[in-house]
């Protein structure tokens, strides 16, 4: 059971989880409309993660794994497109794999910007994955050092917003 617990902190949770599910389905449609494909094709700055790395450091595993899975499946079916839900799933499931991970090692030893940033990769290399799979080809991976480099510096924005989020969030809470 998702929030067995009831009164004032489970409605706060439901609540946060709902606006974070909002704000990641209208990041992501906004990001679609910034033409960044110019330079390498499907690059977008990621800023829905925000909610998905706050959701880690907030709520339980399978909580913020409900948001990632909403976020994937919802996002696909606005954007319309099949292929859109394999390349999220398999980069979002991935990344989502290695902040938990890190997390799981010691909040102590990896900042919310060391977890994004690694986040940010992992997102990056579980897509060119998907690629490679439905390509059937190798080639692909040419996109991933570029993409790499991108993703330390998108990661690096998204750590430093989750950083300032946190401790409002907490409070709250």
């Amino acid at each position: 059971m998702l929030f067995p617990a009831k009164g004032p902190t489970a409605i706060k949770e439901i609540s946060l989880l709902g606006v974070f599910l909002a704000y990641t389905l209208v990041i992501s449609i906004i990001e679609r409309m910034i033409p960044l494909s110019f330079t390498i094709p499907g690059i977008r700055l990621g800023l829905a993660n925000v909610a998905v790395l706050l959701a880690l450091y907030l709520f339980s595993f399978s909580k913020a794994l409900l948001l990632l899975l909403m976020k994937c499946f919802m996002a696909a079916l606005l954007s319309g497109s099949p292929a859109a839900l394999m390349y999220s799933l398999g980069g979002s499931l991935l990344s989502f794999a290695i902040m938990l991970l890190l997390l799981k090692l010691g909040k102590e030893h990896f900042s919310p910007l060391g977890v994004s940033i690694a986040g940010a990769a992992f997102h990056n290399t579980g897509q060119i994955l998907v690629a490679c799979l439905l390509m059937k080809s190798r080639a692909v991976l040419f996109y991933l050092p570029p993409l790499l480099l991108v993703a330390i510096f998108t990661g690096t924005i998204i750590g430093i917003l989750v950083s300032r989020l946190r401790p409002f969030l907490q409070a709250w809470m």
